[in-house]
This record gives C-alpha cells, structure tokens and sequence, in this order.
C-alpha cells in the first residue's frame, strides 16, 4: 500500500483529519513524559504525515513509547485528540508490519493480544512467557522480580478463565472488523 493509500485510511477511518488543526505549538511533545527517547516527538509526528511521510510515523518508535498518559491531549489548545490518533498510528503500522524492527514493544503487544484472547483476561507468567519466545533475555531479566510478587502473592501462575469467555470473544470480534484494511 502507497503513502497516498495509508494517509487517506489514516484521515477517513481514524479521523486523522484532526491532525490539520495543529499549530506545531509543541504542547503536546513537551507534555509527554518520554519524548526523550522517541525519535519523532508527536508534534513532529504528526508534520511528518502532513507532509505526505506517513511510512516514516509509522515506521516511527514515537508509537511504541506512547504509555496513553493523555497528559498531551489536556493540553493541546486545538483539543486534538493525540493519544487516540497515536493508538490509531500504532495498529497501522502492525497491519501494514512496518514497526522498528529493533523494538521489542509490538512483540509484547502481540502476546498480550493471543493471552486476552485465550483466557479472557491477563495472566503476566502467561503473558511472559509468550513474550520470552522472541526476547528470552529480557524474560530471564524479569525472573527476580516474578519470584517476588510470587512470594508476596501477587502472581498467579495458572491463568483464570472468564465465567462467560464469549463476551470477551464477541468483543474481540468485533474489534478485529474495526481494523485497517
């Protein structure tokens, strides 16, 4: 699919129209509590698709360290809704598999999606040891702290199941026909 292509699902399925009421007055980037480590601060984002280089934000580690903080969207003097547009940007960019290859977040994303879907909810040894099929260094990293909340009795280590699975299914369904093209 070309940049023409994603820019228009981008405006016409996610109302990434909004974008065109920015001012690049830079709120909402010196809001974010982890501008620091994103390549594209989100008013640069968001220039970026303006000009036509919508592969490049979703190429972008911008959405991947976007933690849903909505400090950026109280903030923003054109009430522009950042954080949803990010998360919008964010299931593009998996559809189309255009995210860094060098971040491990998209992977964890992925687990959690086939652990929620599974058992209707999360359950983090579940969750982790999904994740530690692609990242098995960082998964041994988080063995200390798993034995801790174990201890304390914070961590299940068998997953529960809903009472009634086919609601969360149901849900699930219907997000997936709500999903980019």
């Amino acid at each position: 699919m070309d940049e023409v292509d994603l820019k228009l699902i981008f405006f016409e399925k996610f109302g990434g129209r909004k974008i065109l009421r920015c001012i690049q007055c830079g709120t909402c980037s010196a809001s974010c509590p982890l501008t620091a480590q994103m390549d594209h601060a989100p008013r640069e984002l968001f220039a970026l698709i303006r000009d036509g280089e919508i592969v490049t934000a979703l190429r972008s580690n911008t959405l991947w360290y976007c933690v849903s903080c909505y400090y950026c969207i109280v903030r923003c003097p054109q009430e522009i809704p950042v954080t949803d547009l990010i998360y919008a940007l964010k299931q593009m960019a998996v559809k189309q598999e255009l995210c860094p290859a060098d971040h491990k977040l998209p992977d964890m994303y992925h687990s959690f999606t086939r652990v929620v879907e599974r058992y209707g909810r999360v359950n983090e040894p579940v969750l982790m040891a999904r994740y530690a099929l692609n990242h098995p260094v960082d998964a041994l990293g988080s063995l200390p702290m798993a034995l801790r909340m174990f201890i304390k009795r914070r961590l299940d280590l068998f997953p529960s199941r809903l009472r009634q699975p086919d609601r969360i299914a149901q849900l699930l369904a219907e997000a997936a026909k709500q999903e980019t093209p």
